[in-house]
């Protein structure tokens, strides 16, 4: 056995893909699905989202919003683009109290089942239903819980002009205005042409998607920008689906004659094929990591703080009680809700190490002959902060025994600015986490977590006209290694 440590970032897609079905992590940034690390309207901040359709063809999207406690939809909806089209929206909260909820509005004028109210009249808010009564799921079930989370948008097939003439209705022509969005509405509604076949005027999906996402603070003068992560070869046929239906998502997958998944995940200079029953894996092993890796600055002479978003975008299907039942599936390690010492949490034990800048480091490792406290990511997104109070205001960080918080990692008197590294492959003791692995079911072995997030750091200058906005902020996507092992060990190069 032969284990291979990876910069996945800098990987090369260097092997065609030989698989009939096969899902990609597209380095280029463009794909079928797309997945948004972080959305947030704490401390004051709201979320900018775009979608970018780059090609010819028209688009029929499934947009799941998803809480970040453990991944349950909180909105769902239908949106259909026209070629090159965009659409753009805003998630703002309802209000300033952490207990109100939130809700996104949009002036955009591509058409989407069902239509959204006009900005004046507010937004469409986000609902409780996911995860409050019979679907409850040991969490927290105030409205509160739908202020930060994160996103997935699905191609569900293209839009023609086959039967019904639906491409010509989302078609904006020279006005800029879909010629007849309620056209789709009608085809929804008891009687239409898609509550009685789907896929009318729905062909396969094509790919060239492609998004971003800019959390700001229009108080502060705050804007943190990060793209969507883009998985091409997610489906070869079309699964337009109703609004508000929970599929298409992550676990949606097509299959292969042999039903199966194929993922290729660059290592070293090539690709390695894994083949999954389940699709959900082939997702998870696109995102896998044994090391996340982005830098920090909590300089106090610059008065910057750091947040670390960590996003595990298909743990639901790995933890949460609905879809694993009483038992937690690998690479995760519990069932939300279950752990009777960490209430809410589904925690997830790791390592961590920082660096400064001149090679200070301290490790999460054993300290003289006492354990240090157990340390761990508890939710679909995690916030570490580096400084102690959370940049970004999340709700998402846990604190309490047997897993204490990760704020305050870095010691600014020490450690003002430099690297860091989440070990998922270990807990803070040093002790191998098993669990943390990925097999398939040609003998491919990922080690680590899937996981996906940036680092939002901020400055402000202090030195400028006194009430002259001075904060500088930006954002860094993570870096990941890959573990890859197998048998025999010349599959993973």
């Amino acid at each position: 056995m032969r284990t291979t440590r990876v910069i996945a970032a800098t990987a090369i897609l260097g092997a065609a893909l030989t698989s009939a079905e096969a899902v990609v992590l597209n380095p280029r940034g463009t794909g079928q699905v797309l997945v948004y690390p972080y959305y947030t309207v704490n401390a004051g901040f709201g979320t900018l989202l775009s979608v970018v359709n780059a090609t010819a063809d028209g688009k029929a999207l499934k947009v799941h919003i998803r809480e970040g406690y453990d991944g349950r939809d909180v909105l769902v909806f239908n949106l259909y683009l026209s070629p090159f089209d965009a659409w753009v929206a805003q998630i703002f909260a309802a209000g300033s109290n952490a207990s109100t909820g939130a809700g996104i509005a949009t002036n955009d004028n591509s058409c989407t089942v069902p239509t959204f109210p006009p900005i004046s009249a507010g937004a469409a808010a986000f609902r409780d239903a996911g995860y409050t009564g019979a679907n409850a799921d040991g969490g927290p079930v105030g409205i509160g819980r739908t202020r930060e989370g994160y996103i997935e948008i699905i191609e569900m097939g293209t839009v023609t002009n086959d039967q019904q003439s639906t491409l010509n209705a989302i078609g904006h022509g020279s006005s800029g205005v879909p010629s007849n969005c309620p056209q789709l509405i009608q085809a929804w509604t008891t009687g239409g042409y898609w509550t009685s076949n789907a896929t009318t005027d729905i062909g396969t999906p094509s790919g060239g998607l492609y998004g971003a996402e800019s959390i700001i603070n229009v108080d502060e003068g705050l804007m943190y920008t990060i793209n969507a992560e883009a998985i091409d070869g997610f489906s070869s046929t079309a699964q337009h689906t109703i609004p508000g239906s929970a599929t298409p998502d992550l676990s949606s997958a097509s299959k292969s004659a042999d039903a199966t998944v194929s993922a290729f995940v660059p290592v070293g200079s090539g690709m390695v094929e894994a083949k999954y029953d389940h699709p959900e894996d082939a997702i998870s092993a696109l995102f896998m990591a044994d090391s996340l890796y982005n830098e920090y600055v909590v300089d106090p002479g610059v008065n910057a703080m750091t947040d670390w978003i960590v996003t595990f975008p298909t743990k639901r299907f790995y933890s949460d009680p609905a879809l694993t039942g009483s038992a937690a599936r690998p690479p995760f390690d519990i069932v939300f809700g279950t752990d009777v010492s960490a209430p809410a949490t589904a925690c997830s034990p790791l390592a961590y190490q920082y660096f400064s800048r001149d090679e200070l480091t301290t490790t999460s490792g054993v300290d003289f002959s006492v354990p240090l406290p157990q340390t761990a990511a508890c939710y679909a997104t995690t916030l570490i902060s580096f400084l102690g109070s959370s940049l970004l205001g999340s709700a998402l960080v846990h604190d309490g025994y047997p897993y204490p918080s990760l704020y305050a990692i870095a010691d600014p008197s020490i450690f003002p600015a430099g690297h860091a590294h989440l070990d998922f492959t270990h807990d803070r003791n040093g002790i191998l986490q098993t669990a943390h692995a990925l097999t398939s079911k040609n003998g491919v072995t990922f080690t680590g977590l899937p996981a996906i997030g940036f680092a939002a750091i901020d400055y402000v200058n202090g030195n400028v006209t006194p009430g002259t906005l001075a904060n500088y902020s930006g954002a860094n996507r993570h870096r990941s290694t890959v573990a890859c092992s197998a048998n025999p060990p010349a599959v993973c190069p």
